[in-house]
């Protein structure tokens, strides 16, 4: 697995954790990113490239640092 791909699950692996952690469906956590709720059901299986602008509304929208979503 390239370091890409174990990034992609990291971040998927988190957002989806943070996400429950917080109460939060995956309607209202993309309603609060201003995500399409496909675009969040894709992010939380570690199907999409995420950009830099996502990752930080993703982040945001979860309260989180950056560094937290990636690490």
């Amino acid at each position: 697995m390239s370091p890409f791909d174990r990034a992609r699950r990291t971040v998927a692996s988190n957002v989806r954790r943070r996400r429950i952690g917080l109460g939060l469906t995956q309607e209202v956590f993309a309603e609060r990113a201003n995500l399409d709720v496909r675009h969040v059901q894709k992010i939380e299986a570690g199907d999409v490239n995420l950009t830099l602008r996502t990752l930080s509304v993703v982040a945001k929208a979860l309260r989180l640092s950056l560094r937290d979503l990636l690490g």
